[in-house]
């Protein structure tokens, strides 16, 4: 079985898209012993991009060119950097050279129906990644892993026949997050007894473009006044384009451990008591470790995720990046570890959010239906 993905990354779209693809990705390669299955990702070369990542996983990969349109951060139909009609026509252009794709699998929020039905004869089933519900899309398979995403939301954008695969269950998270959920449930309620030298996990994404991580940085330092004992790890991409700035500010804070494109996120997980981060696919890595969160929202689709999380109290939203003030982040800081029992019902709401089971249980279900072309 030929598997394909039509997913971007660069410093302004995020990694999170491609990331999320590679979890899936590993999901269904770990299927193998029932049927053979080959990868390949179709993306662009954008500036900031992950797909070293793609090549260090040994799928194939298959360059399109790159748009010559603008790429708004805020505008997510932006995103090809081209029209849908000349990336689809780039695309099919693309899939004639490799095998028959008997699964396709589509994460980019610039692409919707016109898309699919263009691409459409190269294919056998289509599976769409979405968290937007935003747009109409003609796809077999639709997998939105919101917390609280309903049928609802799709059943007059997808087609009738279309399963969808819609909330918790469906969370598309690494292996490493389950292998460390155990010992994190024991963990957390010893950490629990020593916030006051806690230690803060900074995680703001692979571009982090209006550099969120220099301010959580500053909030950091202001709480010192009040518990001079906590730290701080702040975990970048060498594609960050802030990467020199924050080398220099983080050598002037002895408290603050730098990580750049880090291997072992689930293992800072677990060694962190909270976390400051956006609300994109590491907030679910978050919750499968049981760590409180400050929640930024970087773009329009990480706003529900926000909300849903702040809701069930298992983070604190604060809002849109641009309105974040250091004094903010700082109050919030101090509100938590202030607080043992309030710590630990957070610490409760993310266990509940996310089993880290999700990538497992879509792979199952995309292999039974593809097999059986019903």
């Amino acid at each position: 079985m030929h598997i394909a993905f039509r997913v971007d990354s660069s410093t302004i779209i995020g990694h999170g898209h491609v990331m999320r693809c590679l979890t899936l990705a590993r999901a269904l390669t770990h299927l193998q012993k029932h049927i053979k299955v080959n990868i390949s990702f179709i993306t662009k070369a954008n500036q900031g991009n992950i797909n070293h990542l793609i090549n260090q996983a040994n799928y194939q990969l298959v360059l399109l060119p790159i748009g010559n349109q603008l790429i708004e951060q805020k505008n997510s139909d932006t995103w090809l950097g081209c029209t849908p009609e000349h990336d689809a026509e780039q695309c099919i252009t693309a899939i004639k050279k490799i095998a028959p794709i008997d699964l396709f699998i589509v994460d980019h929020y610039a692409i919707a129906k016109s898309w699919h039905q263009r691409v459409k004869p190269y294919y056998q089933k289509l599976m769409v990644i979405d968290d937007l519900a935003n747009r109409l899309l003609d796809c077999d398979f639709l997998l939105d892993q919101t917390l609280n995403c309903h049928k609802e939301h799709y059943q007059s954008l997808v087609p009738e026949h279309c399963q969808l695969l819609l909330g918790q269950d469906y969370m598309l998270l690494r292996d490493e997050f389950l292998a460390l959920r155990a010992q994190a449930k024991s963990h957390r309620e010893q950490q629990s007894t020593q916030l006051t030298q806690a230690n803060i996990l900074i995680t703001m994404g692979g571009g982090d473009p209006d550099n969120l991580s220099e301010l959580a940085l500053l909030a950091i330092e202001k709480l010192h006044t009040y518990l001079p004992n906590v730290s701080a790890t702040l975990v970048l991409s060498s594609q960050s384009k802030h990467i020199k700035l924050l080398l220099q500010r983080q050598k002037k804070s002895p408290w603050c451990q730098l990580v750049i494109d880090s291997k072992n996120m689930a293992q800072l997980m677990l060694s962190a008591d909270i976390a400051i981060g956006a609300s994109g696919a590491t907030a679910w890595e978050r919750c499968c470790l049981g760590l409180p969160s400050l929640m930024t929202i970087n773009a329009v689709n990480q706003q529900v995720i926000a909300k849903n999380l702040a809701d069930t109290d298992a983070s604190i939203n604060l809002g849109w990046h641009k309105n974040i003030t250091s004094d903010m982040i700082t109050t919030q800081l101090k509100r938590i570890l202030a607080s043992p029992s309030s710590y630990l019902t957070m610490v409760k709401h993310c266990f509940s959010a996310c089993d880290g089971r999700g990538a497992s249980k879509v792979a199952q279900s995309l292999i039974a239906k593809v097999t059986n072309h019903e």
